[in-house]
């Protein structure tokens, strides 16, 4: 259940990434926190998270409710 907080914490769980990640519900920002893919994103892709990753993506999914999330999402 999502609480009615201005800010939620998530842990995201896909096939290869963990991630928990903070998400503003209002302004629709998001802040990852940790991350195993960290890393990988700032040498190859940008410097922050793009917003088209998987872990995004599914924060979005859930704490939206656009659709079911593809990854496994639980609230902290």
């Amino acid at each position: 259940m999502i609480s009615d907080l201005k800010t939620v914490k998530l842990s995201v769980s896909l096939k290869n990434t963990r991630a928990l990640v903070l998400f503003e519900k209002e302004t629709k920002n998001y802040r990852i926190i940790d991350c195993n893919r960290k890393s990988f994103c700032r040498i190859y892709v940008s410097r922050d998270c793009p917003p088209y990753c998987e872990i995004i993506v599914a924060v979005k999914d859930f704490v939206l409710k656009r659709r079911k999330p593809k990854a496994e999402v639980v609230e902290l």
